[in-house]
């Protein structure tokens, strides 16, 4: 059935009369083959768009199915490239999702000098349509060694351009044209003007107009055929000209009355009276769309009006961006345009903070929905960081339907913006098209070539010869994470685990056990990979360069660390030392040449990394992901040191990369290799365990694996330290709360540190179970 319909959309494309065609039906098969496979969207909240470089990046991700408008499970496996401003990646990470939503973050190190840098965000199940529904955040990171200069917010004047957009694509004589003017500089920015104006070519004032904070205006003109129009702007800042495109002797406009208080929908298919004559007998299709989600309407001009009215009721219209498009008898797309619609009132958050006691602020919600999913970035209410204004509305309603998106959206759904419906009024008329193009509906359905991501799969070999019809398995088990899988072994010695969460840096144990569940002792390879061939989304970066933007005279300095006021110099003091000394138990068992440690409360990390402290190169090789321990003077392999635990000398390092230093008693380096004969001058490592520390790991041949192509692990976010004041209430982050759920009750409740704030900035992005957003930006006082 796909087939046919594909050959009869195509067919159409071509054939010159097509009048005895239910043109109305096939244009809806056209929609359900072009929109019958559902596609995902991407919105991700950062806590923040600017951080200093000693500081935690923390995101929440929210994916969605675009037909049904509620979170999408298909998939787990989500991308994020990151690119600096050289269009370099500078880092690649695998996130897991959800029930269609992820959390993550980036402990800032010294890879992200400070600049500009771009967060990719896509799913493999993307790559299987023509539209991009990727998402990209630009975030910039400051160097706190480095005074830093605050972006102006004056456009760049010298880089002015003027962009028109008549409603039907072309001015058209003898009627009155509704021209959409957009006025940015280079970066995109909008320049705000009130003293346009349209002249002819003998200077009269045809027209005039006015642009807002976005650069977005409009203006009407009813033109001669036969006369030269020009747009001017004639101003203290910017002097700029542009002609009006050549008038057109007749075609066919759209235009419409979006009634923003009702429920009506006026368009006027028009014309002028020569195309009143020119179109006679020739059948048009109204098309309103968004997705597979129409309504069709047949028009005509038979009645030899110019205007030609059609009213809708917009409950029939999909929240968001819709396309209203005039499809001739062959099929063919004679005009677009693009109307918003706002559908039902959005939920809004009654929010509320106190100061309470140890110093601390609770902020409490209340949202009148019962199950939500929700994220929280707080800032200090001065704070210079949060300057790129989006949301999740923008993102799903707005952007996922524009050819080109709208970045800072959020005064589009503010509801302290009285203007906001008038201005995405402006901001439809200023659209060429939508991304969804029609000829690519009329003859490119996608072809579906890639799969919705599920984890990674983890595959190896066993070494032992496997007899025919024999029942061998292979168990995978993480000690520390409570994961224990099994799978089979097939007649060439191969077993597989797919679909797996498998983290980054997790030590899996592997073990091969025969029908009576007893283990047996061989060597395994193993290798951990996606479950789809690796193909990434081009970052769509702009294809010109544009000056730097300006900066302001507003110049910041951060301040060293202040340690020699930290001093105070005391007349006489007497010291008590209480301390007791820790006694070596085994030290007895080394040579002299040994140094022991006895590990004390509170130590944290990695015996692997301890040992990375204390005289050798440790680490993971990128070839075989496995854990090695080098002398320091070489990369031979051969010249790892004897490593013992628990007197159990120990060929597979994978383990100390996953033992914890709490976890052990006493540590012995002997580099000399005098307190082990077999350590063939390499060195010698004694770790002893503390009493109540299972160590059957290490008494039996495993198998072990280091997890290093599997999701990243998210991070504990950490609010960064400031020396001033100042310096956290510009930058710094009071908290980043990435997962609350609201179950069966309306409220939420976040605590963090006070910070002497009296006023805080909240943002909180959410996504209810019904497919309902929630999206504020608020500034809140501390009672």
């Amino acid at each position: 059935m796909r087939i046919t319909l594909i050959m009869i959309c195509s067919a159409l494309f071509f054939q010159a009369n097509s009048q005895t065609i239910n043109n109305k039906k096939l244009i809806e098969n056209c929609l359900e083959n072009y929109f019958q496979y559902d596609r995902e969207n991407i919105h991700v909240q950062f806590n923040k768009n600017r951080y200093v470089n000693s500081e935690d990046i923390g995101f929440k991700g929210y994916i969605t199915s675009k037909n049904n408008m509620i979170l999408a499970e298909n998939t787990t496996n989500v991308q994020l490239i990151v690119y600096d401003a050289q269009r370099k990646i500078i880092q690649k990470k695998l996130l897991f999702a959800s029930k269609g939503t992820f959390a993550g973050g980036i402990h800032l190190e010294d890879k992200f000098k400070a600049g500009k840098y771009y967060f990719h965000f896509f799913t493999n199940w993307m790559h299987n349509f023509i539209e991009d529904d990727s998402f990209v955040q630009t975030i910039e990171i400051i160097d706190k060694k480095e005074t830093y200069n605050f972006d102006s917010e004056e456009p760049n004047w010298k880089t002015a351009e003027i962009k028109l957009f008549p409603e039907g694509g072309s001015i058209i004589s003898d009627i009155i044209n509704a021209v959409g003017v957009k006025i940015t500089d280079c970066n995109r920015r909008g320049i705000q003007i009130n003293d346009g104006i349209i002249v002819d070519s003998k200077s009269n004032e045809i027209s005039h107009f006015h642009t807002n904070q976005s650069g977005n205006g409009v203006f009407y003109i009813n033109p001669d055929l036969n006369e030269t129009y020009t747009l001017k702007v004639i101003s203290e800042k910017l002097t700029i000209s542009k002609p009006l495109p050549s008038i057109q002797e007749t075609g066919i406009v759209v235009s419409y009355k979006n009634n923003l208080s009702g429920e009506n929908l006026l368009v006027n298919v028009k014309t002028n009276d020569k195309g009143v004559a020119l179109y006679q007998n020739k059948t048009y299709n109204l098309l309103v769309q968004q997705n597979k989600n129409a309504i069709l309407k047949e028009i005509t001009f038979n009645n030899k009006q110019t205007d030609q009215i059609v009213y809708f009721d917009k409950k029939y219209l999909s929240n968001g961006v819709n396309s209203i498009r005039i499809i001739d008898e062959n099929l063919n797309e004679i005009t677009e345009r693009l109307i918003y619609n706002y559908g039902s009132i959005n939920p809004v958050t009654a929010l509320e903070a106190k100061a309470v006691a140890n110093d601390s602020i609770i902020l409490s919600g209340k949202i009148d929905l019962n199950q939500a999913n929700l994220s929280v970035s707080v800032l200090p209410a001065d704070n210079k960081c949060a300057e790129q204004k989006r949301s999740i509305m923008g993102t799903f309603y707005l952007n996922a339907y524009l050819e080109i998106p709208e970045i800072n959206n959020y005064s589009y759904y503010d509801p302290e913006n009285k203007n906001r419906k008038e201005e995405m009024e402006l901001l439809m008329l200023n659209q060429n098209r939508s991304k969804y193009l029609w000829n690519n509906i009329k003859l490119y359905p996608p072809k579906m070539s890639y799969t919705f991501d599920k984890g990674v799969t983890i595959s190896g070999k066993v070494e032992k010869v496997i007899k025919p019809n024999s029942k061998f398995k292979v168990s995978l088990f993480s000690p520390k994470d409570n994961v224990f899988e099994e799978t089979t072994i097939d007649e060439k010695s191969n077993f597989k685990f797919e679909n797996f969460y498998a983290k980054d840096s997790t030590v899996f144990i592997l073990q091969m056990m025969d029908e009576k569940n007893l283990s047996i002792t061989t060597k395994m390879t193993t290798r951990v990979f996606s479950n789809t061939s690796p193909r990434y989304l081009v970052l769509p970066f702009e294809k010109f360069i544009c000056p730097p933007i300006n900066k302001t005279n507003d110049n910041f300095t951060f301040s060293a660390p202040k340690l020699e006021e930290s001093v105070i110099k005391l007349n006489e003091i007497t010291i008590q030392n209480n301390f007791k000394k820790l006694t070596l138990v085994s030290k007895a068992d080394m040579s002299m040449n040994a140094q022991g440690f006895k590990i004390q409360e509170g130590q944290h990390g990695s015996v692997l990394d301890f040992i990375g402290r204390n005289g050798y190169r440790t680490g993971i090789d990128v070839e075989n992901n496995e854990a090695y321990i080098r002398s320091s003077y070489s990369s031979n392999s051969d010249n790892a040191p004897a490593v013992y635990i628990d007197d159990i000398q120990q060929t597979d390092f994978n383990f100390l990369f996953d033992l914890e230093i709490s976890d052990v008693d006493e540590i012995y380096i002997d580099k000399s290799g005098l307190s082990d004969t077999s350590s063939r001058s390499n060195g010698t490592i004694k770790i002893f365990l503390k009493k109540g520390v299972k160590n059957k790991y290490f008494k039996t041949k495993y198998t072990s694996m280091i997890v290093t192509n599997g999701f990243s692990p998210n991070i504990e976010y950490k609010s960064s330290y400031f020396e001033t004041q100042k310096e956290f209430y510009y930058f710094g982050t009071l908290n980043w709360t990435p997962t609350i759920t609201i179950k069966d009750t309306p409220y939420f409740v976040v605590k963090f540190p006070r910070g002497n704030q009296n006023e805080i900035k909240v943002q909180i992005e959410g996504f209810t179970s019904d497919g309902q957003l929630i999206s504020e930006i608020k500034k809140i006082p501390v009672l």
